[in-house]
């Protein structure tokens, strides 16, 4: 499918920008990735009404250090026993937070009519990987007692976007591993970063001028590592894999960079069995869940998709 002329029009002002900050040496900080993360709400829709929203946190011990890492849980019918969503935002692991991705949280928990829990994990450069991943694996691990007043089923599903996508995909390749144990039943995965190579050939297909740029991604990555970290082994997309891992649906961006990642993990899943089902959304480019004023059906497809995954395992078309 064509590029969106959604976004071929609003690619058409960015790219030139791009370009000059380029040009003029225009150094990315993390305060600038943040600001500019953010600043895509503008083109959100009017917050979704959910019953209940409240926050709260998980507290763990980490080397006789106590680390609080801040929630937000989203209630759409309260009393009700409902499944769980383990919500775990993106941002390129150094921006967004509770409030950048409340909208998102909100159309999660509107459309799968489930208790959706939103995670604030720790961000790059400050906290270098592993501590963000570590931090949302916590709160995985304590959503009973979390939850402890909330009516739940107790049946967790997850959702997690771009660097949030690499999360939750690192906590199953440790559980596929050995090493660590997770709730989740099926999860799915938005437009993932899942190979912390930049290797993917999507990267020279879609690598500048299509919002998500290869140069800003590289940079994200070199903020979030550590000298001696070894990236190959980081990314989810080297497996391990296992036929014991959630049901997962794995919905990249067409015009993403990040695509044919996206489709080598779903290959990885399905050579050891597990299930994995994998739908592109045709014309979109990354992070395109944000821009609901420009490309408002494709936005709530995404959440249809989701919700049904969630409801009956079953996976539809993006059109």
């Amino acid at each position: 499918m064509t590029l969106h002329p959604a976004f071929a029009e609003y690619l058409a002002q960015l790219n030139p920008l791009i370009a000059a900050a380029r040009e003029a040496g225009v150094e990315p900080t993390p305060e600038s990735a943040r600001a500019a993360l953010a600043g895509l709400n503008q083109y959100a829709l009017p917050p979704v009404p959910v019953a209940e929203v409240f926050d709260s946190a998980v507290e763990y011990d980490a080397d006789g250090e106590t680390v609080r890492v801040p929630v937000r849980i989203y209630v759409p019918a309260p009393g009700e026993p409902r499944d769980v969503v383990f919500f775990v935002h993106g941002g390129g692991h150094m921006a967004g937070d509770l409030d950048v991705y409340d909208f998102s949280a909100r159309r999660v928990a509107a459309a799968t009519g489930m208790v959706t829990v939103s995670v604030d994990y720790r961000r790059s450069p400050e906290a270098r990987f592993p501590l963000g991943l570590t931090d949302a694996y916590h709160v995985l691990r304590s959503l009973d007692d979390l939850l402890s007043g909330v009516a739940t089923t107790g049946r967790v599903n997850a959702v997690a976007d771009s660097g949030g996508a690499a999360k939750l995909a690192s906590i199953e390749m440790r559980v596929a591993a050995g090493d660590w144990a997770s709730p989740i039943a099926r999860q799915v995965l938005i437009y993932p970063s899942l190979d912390y190579t930049l290797s993917g050939d999507s990267f020279g297909a879609f690598g500048q001028g299509y919002f998500l740029e290869a140069a800003r991604v590289a940079w994200y990555f070199d903020q979030y590592f550590s000298d001696g970290d070894d990236r190959v082994a980081a990314s989810p997309v080297t497996g391990p894999f296992s036929a014991d891992m959630p049901e997962t649906l794995v919905i990249p961006a067409e015009y993403d960079p990040l695509l044919s990642e996206a489709e080598a993990y779903v290959a990885g899943m399905r050579a050891a069995g597990a299930p994995a089902e994998l739908v592109v959304a045709e014309g979109m480019i990354h992070a395109f869940a944000f821009f609901e004023a420009l490309v408002t059906r494709d936005a709530e497809r995404l959440y249809e998709l989701i919700a049904q995954f969630f409801t009956d395992g079953t996976v539809g078309t993006w059109n």
